[in-house]
């Protein structure tokens, strides 16, 4: 089912719970505003699950835990290599912005594609849908179920109130999932596998990724708009940066203060490193098009092309630089 339909299907939960009575003031907690926001990665999954083709679910299974992610097979008899698709905090699997559109242009184009989350953090932010509309203004009506359309279709994650600490726990758990999806495209005949990450799950990546030998995947990554989660102190972003000597491209937009900030400090962390395989995508030009996404899956699947390596050539240039 299209993501249109999936949008029908969740635009009731917000609406049925904007009939229920409100509760006292004094009866609204901390720990219940929690449990709420973290229902919504839960329905996140459940509906995907229930509405995405069984064949496209494949279930990853790290240190004690199981997340399912969203493949697609290459429209190819020999796939070009995977692509792994990494959704911020507080998205999706199918996210419409970059996530979504990527992993179905990339499948058609070539590659095996696996979009996922990250697990939730236990002690991570809050993560509340925008509301579509103010409760109050709205008639009475029976509840009915579903949930909010936001969920599905919003192009923003939801705004999240300070983060408290996260443990290293939690990395670990981010690279024993991140682990696990790299071996299902490898099973599936992935022989080159590229990470594609959003906002705080760049950083997540970098780090699952610093201890892999060169020789193993991921063997590119592509940063969207990168950020250091607040809660997550050390490794800097910029140390995990410039031990990635593998190629990399770099999404940002570059016509915002942060943005120009960013791109001019990453630019030199690159060139300090003497990596050559740094490149960087202003979004800034591209956001503004009606058809940003599909711009933005253009470039990304150019820039794959242009550090695709047969397995052949491959193994040619390794054997060249062993003495």
């Amino acid at each position: 089912m299209r993501l249109p339909a999936l949008i029908a299907l969740l635009c009731l939960a917000n609406h049925a719970a904007a009939q229920e009575p409100e509760p006292d003031a004094g009866a609204i907690s901390a720990p219940s505003e929690r449990v709420d926001a973290l229902s919504r990665s839960a329905l996140y999954r459940d509906v995907l699950q229930r509405e995405t083709p069984t064949e496209e679910q494949r279930q990853l299974e790290f240190n004690g835990e199981s997340l399912f992610g969203l493949f697609l097979p290459a429209a190819r008899p020999e796939p070009l290599g995977g692509v792994l698709l990494i959704a911020g905090a507080g998205e999706h699997a199918d996210w419409p912005e970059l996530i979504g559109p990527a992993r179905r242009q990339l499948s058609d184009a070539g590659w095996h594609t696996l979009a996922i989350t990250l697990p939730d953090a236990p002690d991570g932010p809050t993560i509340i849908s925008p509301p579509i509309a103010d409760p109050d203004n709205q008639p009475p009506s029976e509840p009915e179920p579903g949930a909010d359309p936001a969920l599905l279709a919003g192009s923003e994650p939801a705004d999240s109130p300070a983060e408290p600490p996260i443990g290293l726990d939690y990395g670990a758990a981010a690279g024993g999932l991140i682990n696990a999806a790299l071996q299902v495209l490898k099973a599936e005949g992935a022989e080159q596998i590229t990470l594609v990450a959003r906002r705080d799950a760049g950083y997540w990546a970098l780090l699952a990724s610093e201890s892999a030998p060169k020789d193993q995947p991921p063997q590119a990554m592509v940063l969207y708009e990168v950020r250091q989660p607040a809660a997550a102190e050390r490794p800097s972003l910029g140390s995990l940066l410039e031990g990635w000597d593998k190629p990399l491209l770099e999404m940002l937009d570059r016509g915002s203060p942060l943005g120009q900030v960013q791109a001019a400090a990453h630019l030199r962390i690159a060139r300090r490193a003497g990596h050559n395989g740094y490149r960087q995508l202003d979004l800034a030009p591209i956001q503004r098009s009606a058809v940003a996404q599909e711009m933005i899956g253009k470039r990304l699947q150019g820039w794959l092309e242009a550090n695709y390596r047969p397995a052949q050539t491959q193994t040619e240039a390794e054997a060249s630089e062993t003495p």
